[in-house]
């Protein structure tokens, strides 16, 4: 029961409750139980309730329901059938008629705007000639003659590249076509009468007179006004003028040589009616007018279509209104008022998408059905001639809209896709995580600070060598997040981030003064295996680092100097073998560059999920022998505990716990029966990528150091103890998990199921680094073959 109180009026209480039944949901966050210091299943607070509630309305409201698929179809079905009954065919034969008609008319006003008195198209298209002819008509010969030289004169193309012709003949005095063969011809003007004198005649001409000489062209000639030859359009320019390219001028459609193809196109040949005997009955003439009559045809197909997406869009509107209307309880023209129309319109949304994507898709299929039928019993059965009869019966309107919506739908698709890999990516991300801090390699807090400390030099030598300013900005940008988050998430004070980092002198003397090099080993691996320029903004500032490269040789220079215990070769040494052990840990035989994600990374990487169970960790290992403590203060003497005592008795206190977890890991203490439940181990699972990491650090170390450096044969022996019990207890947990997983809901058990997946994963990897690790105890070089196990193979050993 969720109480909400607001005071309205003169201090009216006004009180309204809402019933709220959530179910309990195993994968929620964790908390500390007040009884026992453990982890616990929590019931959601009023902000997972509201972050559910709205996750789920918002996921459920994208999708359209079966009902408004049904009206989607209906729609297309019923603009389908009046496309089928009342549209027809396309015809050039109409198209061409109704263009000439349309040409007809504007050449007989244009001539009358310029001064023609008659009402002859003839006249009009003689008057229009002798006003503004073109120089380009002295060499009609040259071009093919009266019936030729407007498809071959490129001058006479109503086009842009007519219009760029146009003007180069006024600046060159060259005429730019093709031969009878198709090829490119460029003859000079012998009449230059009609070639401009100063710039603004040549523009006149090239452009106004070109213009107006079109006009006259394309109704035909004076002798065949309204029949005879007209002028290409765009269309067929464009075909023409690319008739002349290399990759055009040879090539040949059926048996016909391109050129002669678009010869008999533009001159009414190809497409004429024909008898039975092949003879030509009437020509059908592609040109300018018959182009001008297509977009007549395709206005007339468009009509079905915009029928289409007005019903759907309409009964969009209508449906989700009846809803509003019910919902408001709407009982006046008043009433209305408290409807948001904006949430009722049928535009930008996934619903209506996808609707428009249906019906369109109805439309075609009926009318390709629709065109086919036709096609087939016009011509008795599936010929030639049928492909040719459905190719004009079919709404080209129709397939350009479906195009359309399905590129729109398309986008809708791929966000929904690119979301749940996303979302995949981060369960396997928060699932895995704990499993990279294996416990066996950990620095306590002012060793984490040497390490720090030594990275932060690294990356401002890196950015001191960077030469291009605009790169250097960005790795300082980087730079100065990396450092702030850092001190966000040790819980150091601002004013204090200066202090808490050391300069070359004070790290220098920690090494010195320190007579165990285990640490200094680990602490020099780290480094080694530094890689600045990981995600680290959460928004798509991330994308500008990824180029950025740590060129940085601070370590093999002026590191060695500092201190005495690690050498260069130590640092070459540490590269070489963790791209060897990545090559052990994946099973094949080749090295491999793993990214990696040393003790920064997991400090610093989006979420903190190490932070955030911290706290839970802490509880887990310390809780037993914190008799009569509960809660909060369990919680702090527990980090307080991990970090070596309060601050006030000489130890790290709670930050010092836990940056110790976070840095080294105290999981493998966590999972070896300290009660801690299989929800927070699978939880601190991670994504494969750290686990592979982390078991390639793991026996680099221990080959460089813990064997070939101080020979420390039962260390290894050690960490090989608690790899091989982490990979029993894990697998404990996987099939406890899998047992669960029945009694959970769809969505809970795909979660488990990526999990479970990863797991086994993780569990592949660190057999791999036991068996490893159990050879160098023993003295044996880890060789690649030794270790290849199937992919498939199972997780119990």
């Amino acid at each position: 029961m969720i109480t909400i109180t607001d005071w309205i009026g003169q201090a009216e209480d006004l009180t309204i409750t809402y019933d709220a039944v959530v179910s309990q949901n195993n994968l929620l966050a964790e908390s500390i139980s007040e009884k026992t210091g453990l982890p616990s299943v929590i019931y959601p607070t009023s902000e997972n309730l509201r972050e559910v509630v709205e996750v789920d309305w918002t996921d459920n409201v994208k999708k359209a329901d079966r009902t408004d698929y049904l009206l989607a179809i209906t729609s297309g079905a019923i603009a389908g059938l009046i496309d089928s009954f009342f549209v027809g065919k396309f015809s050039l034969e109409l198209a061409n008629e109704w263009g000439c008609d349309k040409t007809n008319k504007f050449v007989m006003s244009v001539a009358s705007l310029k001064g023609y008195k008659g009402d002859e198209l003839s006249g009009a298209i003689a008057f229009m000639e002798r006003k503004f002819p073109i120089a380009a008509d002295s060499k009609t010969a040259d071009f093919g003659g009266g019936l030729q030289h407007h498809l071959r004169d490129f001058s006479h193309h109503f086009s842009l590249c007519g219009l760029m012709c146009s003007i180069f003949t006024q600046f060159s005095s060259k005429v730019i076509g093709t031969d009878t063969n198709g090829k490119l011809l460029i003859v000079d003007l012998d009449d230059k009468n009609l070639i401009g004198k100063n710039f603004a005649e040549k523009v006149l001409f090239g452009i106004v007179h070109w213009f107006f000489h079109m006009v006259s062209d394309m109704a035909g000639s004076k002798s065949t006004a309204g029949k005879g030859t007209g002028i290409p359009g765009p269309i067929l320019s464009l075909i023409k003028e690319a008739s002349v390219l290399p990759c055009f001028r040879d090539r040949k459609i059926g048996e016909e040589e391109f050129c002669v193809w678009v010869s008999k196109l533009f001159n009414g040949t190809l497409l004429a009616k024909r008898d039975k005997n092949g003879k030509i009955i009437e020509e059908v003439r592609f040109d300018l007018r018959t182009e001008i009559g297509i977009l007549q045809e395709f206005g007339k197909q468009s009509v079905p279509v915009l029928i289409n997406e007005c019903l759907v869009r309409g009964m969009y509107f209508l449906r989700r209104l009846n809803v509003a209307i019910n919902e408001a309880d709407i009982n006046s023209v008043k009433d209305f008022e408290n409807i948001d129309i904006s949430e009722l319109l049928p535009f930008n949304n996934r619903i209506i998408k996808r609707m428009v994507t249906v019906s369109s898709g109805t439309f075609l299929a009926v009318d390709s059905i629709d065109a086919a039928i036709k096609s087939a019993i016009k011509n008795k059965g599936i010929n030639p001639k049928t492909i040719v009869d459905f190719a004009v019966n079919i709404n080209y309107v129709g397939i350009g809209r479906f195009v359309i919506a399905c590129k729109a739908d398309g986008s809708i698709v791929a966000e929904d896709i690119r979301e749940e890999k996303e979302k995949k990516v981060e369960i396997e991300n928060e699932f895995e995580k704990g499993v990279a801090n294996l416990e066996c390699l950990s620095l306590n807090y002012e060793q984490l600070r040497v390490l720090y400390s030594l990275e932060k030099l690294i990356l401002e030598d890196d950015i001191y060598i960077t030469e291009k300013y605009s790169s250097k900005k960005l790795k300082l940008e980087w730079a100065k997040a990396w450092v702030d988050k850092l001190i966000e998430n040790l819980s150091i004070a601002q004013s204090e981030k200066d202090e808490f980092f050391l300069n070359e002198e004070e790290l220098g003397r920690c090494f010195q003064d320190n007579a165990n090099v285990t640490w200094a080993f680990l602490v020099a691996m780290e480094a080694s295996l530094f890689k600045p320029y990981y995600p680290i903004f959460g928004d798509d500032k991330d994308k500008g680092f990824r180029k950025f490269q740590n060129k940085s040789k601070y370590l093999n220079n002026r590191f060695i100097e500092l201190q005495n215990k690690v050498k260069k070769e130590d640092i070459e040494a540490f590269a070489k073998i963790h791209k060897k052990a990545g090559a052990t840990i994946t099973g094949t035989k080749r090295n491999i560059v793993i990214s990696a994600v040393g003790t920064t990374a997991v400090v610093l990487v989006s979420g903190g999920l190490a932070f955030t169970f911290a706290p839970a960790i802490a509880t887990a290992i310390i809780g037993e022998s914190a008799a009569g403590l509960s809660g909060a203060a369990l919680t702090s003497y527990s980090l307080a505990a991990v970090g070596g005592g309060s601050l006030a008795a000489g130890g790290l206190g709670m930050a010092g716990g836990t940056a110790i977890i976070t840095g080294g890991g105290a999981i493998v203490g966590m999972i070896s029966g300290t009660g801690i439940s299989a929800v927070t181990t699978m939880n601190l699972l991670s994504q494969d990528g750290y686990v592979l990491n982390e078991c390639c650090k793991l026996l680099t170390f221990s080959q460089v150091v813990l064997r070939d450096k101080i020979k420390d044969y039962k260390m290894i022996e050690t960490i090989y103890s608690k790899i091989d019990f982490r990979v029993k207890t894990l697998e404990r947990v996987v099939e406890e998990f899998s047992k669960q997983s029945d009694e959970m809901d769809k969505e809970q058990k795909k979660e488990i199921k990526t999990k479970v997946k990863v797991a086994k994963k993780s569990i592949k990897y660190l057999k791999r680094c036991a068996e490893a690790l159990q050879k160098l105890s023993k003295g044996v070089d880890v060789e690649v073959q030794y270790l290849l196990l199937p992919d498939s193979e199972s997780t119990n050993r």
